[in-house]
């Protein structure tokens, strides 16, 4: 499939991308940061903490790939998506009364905009380069 014959990639397309986007940046933003507080703190767990930018950097590089794939038309990139979004709104329920409600509610409404920008009869469409267009996954 090409550029040209893909279908239109409406709004809501566009915007769950953006926000998988934003994701992994935050992704690998923190893991800089909680590397950089333990240099800030004479080294301590510096180890651990150099492995969980790894980790983090990682997925956020998965999500691009994903985004990438589904920017492309390709519908593999959805599983890993939305597989990311349930994660992360587990993370965020399971860790409220610990962390600022202010930091927990964005990790609790973006995957619900991210998936259902993605769950969009219009997005199937414009992700299903093989397939049917109602295919989930």
């Amino acid at each position: 499939m090409t550029e040209d014959s893909a279908a239109p990639r409406g709004t809501p397309l566009r915007v769950g991308l953006a926000l998988v986007l934003l994701e992994a940046v935050v992704l690998v933003v923190l893991g800089i940061a909680v590397v950089v507080a333990s240099i800030l703190d004479h080294g301590d767990l510096l180890g651990t903490n150099a492995g969980v930018l790894l980790v983090l950097v990682l997925i956020g590089g998965f999500l691009v790939l994903a985004v990438r794939g589904l920017w492309q038309g390709k519908r593999w990139g959805r599983g890993p998506v939305i597989t990311w979004q349930l994660l992360q709104f587990a993370v965020a329920v399971t860790s409220w009364g610990v962390l600022q409600w202010w930091a927990l509610v964005p990790a609790l409404v973006l995957p619900v905009v991210v998936t259902i920008c993605l769950l969009l009869p219009a997005s199937l469409a414009a992700t299903a380069q093989h397939g049917r267009p109602d295919g989930v996954l």
